[in-house]
C-alpha cells in the first residue's frame, strides 16, 4: 500500500473531523485547520497533533497539510465541535466528555468515572464496536471521529486544602472536566466548575474555585497546578492478594 492509499483508507488521527478525510490527488494540495482544546504548553495533549499532522504531511507527499491551532486561537477550547459544524475548521483535537451538554453520550467516548482503565478502553474502541458505536453518534452532528490518545487513569485533582474526609468535599468549588464526573463529584456535595486548561492555574490562585482536576502529575505540572494547590489525590488501586 503507497502513502497516499495509507491516507485515504486510515483517515485521520484526530478526534472529530468534518466527514471523512478527504482522497489525496495528485494534482490537488488539501490544507486543513485543527482547533485544539488544548494550550501548547501541554507537549504531551497538545503536542499529539503535531505529530499526527506532520505524520500525514510526511504520508502525503506534503499534499495534506493541517495547521495545528491551540484552544481559543481559532475557536474557544470548548468551542470546537461547533466549530467542526459550521465548518470554522474541519477538524478538532479535543476531549468528548467536554460537550456532555449536547448528549450524555459524548461522555462514554473518553474517560468514565470508575469505568473502563486505559487497556480496557482501547480494547473496546478498537475491537469492541466502541469506535462504530460513538461515530453513529457523532454522524447527526455532521462529524467522524478518530483514536486521538490515550491519557490512562485520571488523578483525582488537586486541592488548596488537604482532604480528610468526604465531608470536605461539601460547597468545594472544583474545575472538572466533563458533565458525568460533575453529577458524581456533585453526589459529594462539590460545585463543579467548567473552565478550560489555559484558565485553570489563575482560577486556582485567584481562589476563584478550590481545587481542580486535569488530568495526571506530568501535564498538571506543566500548567503549575502543585504551586497553588499542593494536595494531589490519587485513585486507589485495589485488589486481592494472590
Amino acid at each position: 500500500m503507497d502513502r497516499r492509499s495509507i491516507i485515504k483508507n486510515a483517515g485521520i488521527a484526530g478526534v472529530l473531523a468534518a466527514g471523512v478525510a478527504p482522497a489525496v490527488h495528485a494534482q490537488a494540495a488539501v490544507r486543513w485547520r485543527l482547533a485544539s482544546s488544548f494550550p501548547k504548553s501541554l507537549d504531551t495533549i497538545y503536542g499529539a497533533a503535531e505529530v499526527m499532522a506532520k505524520a500525514v504531511k510526511a504520508m502525503s507527499g506534503g499534499k495534506f497539510e493541517i495547521s495545528v491551532h491551540a484552544g481559543g486561537e481559532l475557536v474557544p477550547p470548548f468551542g470546537v465541535v461547533d466549530g467542526v459544524q459550521n465548518a470554522t475548521v474541519e477538524m478538532t483535537h479535543t476531549v468528548p466528555y467536554y460537550f456532555y451538554g449536547k448528549n450524555p453520550a459524548f461522555a462514554l467516548g473518553s474517560a468514565i468515572p470508575f469505568g473502563m482503565n486505559a487497556r480496557q478502553m482501547t480494547a473496546w474502541m478498537m475491537h469492541g464496536n466502541g469506535r462504530k458505536l460513538m461515530n453513529e453518534l457523532y454522524a447527526g452532528y455532521g462529524m467522524t471521529s478518530f483514536a486521538g490518545g490515550n491519557t490512562g487513569v485520571q488523578m483525582g485533582g488537586w486541592y488548596r486544602k488537604q482532604i480528610k474526609s468526604a465531608a470536605d468535599f461539601k460547597g468545594m468549588k472544583m474545575r472538572l472536566g466533563g458533565g458525568l464526573v460533575g453529577e458524581v463529584m456533585q453526589g459529594l456535595g462539590a460545585v463543579p466548575q467548567s473552565i478550560p486548561g489555559g484558565e485553570v492555574y489563575q482560577a486556582l490562585e485567584k481562589g476563584t474555585i478550590d481545587a481542580a482536576e486535569w488530568v495526571g502529575p506530568y501535564d498538571d505540572q506543566k500548567l503549575g497546578f502543585n504551586k497553588v494547590a499542593p494536595f494531589l489525590l490519587l485513585p486507589r488501586l485495589v485488589g486481592r492478594r494472590p
